[in-house]
Formats: structure tokens, sequence, C-alpha cells
């Protein structure tokens, strides 16, 4: 049988249906701790993530030291696909893997096990204790759950049975367990679901493991007919939760950024916004971030590519800070901002300036982004984004 979908019919298959379901977990057989992710002292509310967490960092130019506080790198710069194992990258196998993320010393890395189904694939089937004990290796002190795609269950859609998108769920459960239970990094639920009834499981589950930090990846639905559904569903999850949620909000662009900042807000949540936009509109098609007119806009700029990826990057941190301002939620985020406010920098800049002068004031008196309340703006879809899942 060389069906490769996973229901009952699958008798004959090397790895049979009542196998691949066993091979899960389901999500009430996961019990994780997070208590790593409080603020010193035990600050149950102290938002630990900053505003802009940004990846594709390797973008940037060789020899630049983001100072970060924290910067992801997805799951096809984890492993590497031969056959259908994973096997460690050499980036995750190096010696040095933040200099190899151009970002500083003691910037915090967050891995983000999002990819298409092939890289998940090959992350199931490989010996994953690999992942985890060069995870600890590099320090790394937070890992989100994997993205392991559900497909709709409509009537009539022929392309998933509802067994496999269970199946994908339980093999999301079983990472994050093991992330738990095999490295000191906190284990990051990715909230994704199949209907009203997994979104009730998924809000006790919160609940009852006191879990106060999520991930969600919107890669796959930029687009306002989908993203709007899934937001939706978001945002009713943690409104059965009784505390403040962060979420790590992953795949929307700088168009849509400030509005999630907002409309999370007002349900009593912070996020930080892990993306590439900033980078890959510099370092890849030479377009400048700028904030204009209350928003943001890209613009095309002759400032050189080694540098604008990086000028973008810093333009982006400001305008979701400037956001963030509008609420005491992010009181704790925008103190520790407030002190000095990283500078990006390229190579020349680096070797002319001491390490000691790494930073400038934060701008007084920007207004925040403003973006429409009643539906989220569309975002440009780059290329990488496409190519994430």
């Amino acid at each position: 049988m060389n069906c490769s979908l996973i229901c009952r019919a699958r008798t004959e298959a090397p790895s049979p249906y009542h196998k691949v379901v066993d091979d899960g977990r389901s999500l009430d057989e996961v019990s994780i701790d997070q208590r790593q992710l409080q603020g010193a002292g035990g600050e149950k509310n102290q938002v630990l993530f900053p505003i802009l967490i940004p990846y594709q960092t390797r973008d940037l130019p060789e020899g630049t030291r983001l100072p970060m506080e924290w910067a992801a790198v997805r799951l096809p710069e984890l492993i590497s696909k031969g056959g259908d194992r994973g096997t460690p990258s050499r980036l995750l196998a190096s010696e040095n893997i933040r200099e190899e993320l151009r970002v500083g010393p003691q910037t915090k890395i967050l891995p983000v096990l999002n990819a298409k189904d092939d890289c998940l694939a090959a992350l199931w089937e490989m010996d994953r204790s690999e992942l985890y004990s060069h995870a600890e290796r590099h320090g790394v002190e937070a890992i989100t759950g994997p993205t392991f795609s559900i497909y709709s269950e409509r009537e009539g859609d022929p392309r998933r049975p509802a067994a496999m998108n269970v199946i994908m769920q339980k093999r999301h459960h079983q990472v994050l367990a093991e992330i738990g239970a095999r490295t000191t990094a906190a284990p990051i639920p990715n909230l994704y679901w199949r209907d009203q009834r997994d979104r009730q499981k998924w809000a006790e589950w919160l609940e009852e493991n006191q879990i106060r930090v999520v991930s969600r990846d919107f890669t796959m639905t930029t687009q306002p007919e989908t993203f709007r559904p899934e937001f939706a569903g978001l945002l009713e999850i943690l409104g059965h939760v009784s505390r403040s949620i962060h979420v790590l909000v992953v795949g929307v662009g700088m168009t849509k950024a400030g509005w999630t900042i907002r409309r999370l807000a007002e349900e009593g949540h912070t996020c930080s916004i892990v993306m590439s936009d900033p980078i890959h509109t510099g370092a890849a098609k030479g377009r400048r971030v700028v904030r204009e007119k209350g928003g943001v806009k890209k613009k095309e700029s002759d400032i050189p590519l080694r540098k604008l990826g990086m000028e973008n990057l810093e333009a982006a941190e400001r305008a979701l800070l400037a956001t963030a301002q509008d609420t005491p939620l992010y009181s704790d985020l925008l103190a520790r901002c407030n002190v000095t406010h990283r500078r990006t920098r390229d190579p020349s800049e680096m070797r002319k300036e001491s390490s000691a002068a790494r930073g400038r004031d934060f701008p007084e008196g920007r207004g925040p982004v403003t973006m429409g309340k009643e539906a989220a703006p569309t975002d440009e879809k780059t290329s990488n984004e496409r190519a994430s899942k």
C-alpha cells in the first residue's frame, strides 16, 4: 500500500494505522513546566520576551553581531533531510550557533519548529535526542512545539481523513513532552486545532498546567479570509484562561503586527512578533521599512543591501514598541527598552566603535502605529514565509 494518508484502511503499510496512532500522545497525557519563564523573584506577569524576535538573521552581512535579546531559528535551518530521516544541520552542529546566526554572545536562541510537511516528517522520523542534546549544548532556553499540519475536514474535502489530523496533533504533543523531559528549555505549546472541542481542550489544559507562554503560527494563513477565523479561534482559547498569556505570534508581517499587538492587549494578553519581514524586505528586496502617516510603509531605497536589513530591523522594533506603549501590559518591557534602545549595525561600524557604546536613547514622542480594530490588515506575503511550511 503506497498511500501516504494515515487512516483505518492503512492495514498493509509498513507503518499500519494502530502503530502510527500509538506513536504520539493525547493532550491530557502531557504535563509541562514553564516556571523558568517567570520573571525575577517569580513575577508571573512580567513580559520576558521582547516585542520583536527576528528570524532569517543569517541573511545579514557576515560578521554582523546583532545585540538582540532573542533571535529565532526555524526547523529547516536546524535539521537536514536525508531520505526520510532528519539529521542535525551544519548550523545546529556548529561550535558557535550565535556567530552563525549573526547575533551577539548573550542572545537567547528560540528554535521555532515550523516547516513544510516533508521537513516535519523528517523531524518525526529522526533521532530527536540529537536535536535536544545540541539545544542543550547551545544553551537554548525555550523551544516551540512543531507545526504538524491540520487540514480541512469539511464534508467532501478529499485531502485528508480526520484521523490524519488527530495523529498530527498527537505528534505535536509528543514532541512538546519530549522537550520538557529531555531539555532544560521551556516547552512552548503551539496552539492549533480541528474544531471548537479542541479549542475547549486547549483552554482547560492551559489552565491546569499554569501555562503562561504559547505560540501560534500564522505563516500559512496570511490572507484575511484565512487569518481572521484562525485569530478568532486563538482569542476564543485565551478567553477561557483566567490569566494573561504571552503569545509568540509567528508568521505575521509588519502590516498586521501592530493590529495583532493591540487586539491581544484588548483581551488582556501580550505578544512577541516572530518574523523575518524587516530583514527579508531589506536584504532580499532592497526596500526600506518606514513609518509614515501613522502606519508602516515599504519603499524603494538606495541604501546598500548589507545595511538595509539591519536598519529595517531597528525601524520595525521601534514601530512595535510605539504600539505597545499604549497599554500598561507592556510597562516592564518598555522600562527595559527605555534605558537604551538597541542599535543594529553593519560590521564596518562595529569595528570602528567600542563595544561600550552600542545603544542610544529610545526616541521620545513617537506615536503608535495606527491600524483599524475591525479587521486585520493584509500582509504582503514574502517568499521566505511562503516557503516556511
